[in-house]
């Protein structure tokens, strides 16, 4: 789980700030959903050093699953839901409150938004 911390760091790691939004969004939708997730989950915890940002992308499924994980884990983030149609009341977009570590084993499948996903075998 990811711990809570004092703002001054001494061993030199900067926080990332994960953003993961789905993949089929149009692109004006998108953008505003990673907004939403930034703005909301920067609040959660922000200290000085933040310095990445990583957005990601997922499908519907995928973006389901981690909101399931991070509550589960006890992770702070904030689930952005769309309230217009055609979205409306679906999950679009997850902020994760900025962090030095821990995130890897339910992050590192998703590809950076704007990456083409690899081939199946």
């Amino acid at each position: 789980m990811i711990q809570g911390r004092t703002p001054e760091r001494t061993d030199g790691k900067k926080d990332k700030h994960y953003i993961v939004v789905r993949d089929d969004l149009p692109v004006g939708l998108l953008a505003a959903q990673v907004c939403h997730a930034a703005g909301e989950s920067a609040a959660l915890r922000s200290p000085p050093n933040v310095c990445h940002a990583v957005v990601l992308s997922a499908s519907k499924q995928e973006l389901d699953k981690l909101d399931t994980v991070l509550r589960w884990e006890k992770i702070p983030f904030r689930a952005v839901f769309e309230n217009d149609p055609p979205y409306e009341n679906e999950l679009l977009a997850i902020g994760i409150a900025p962090c030095t570590e821990g995130l890897g084993r339910w992050l590192r499948h998703l590809p950076l938004l704007g990456q083409r996903r690899p081939d199946p075998p």
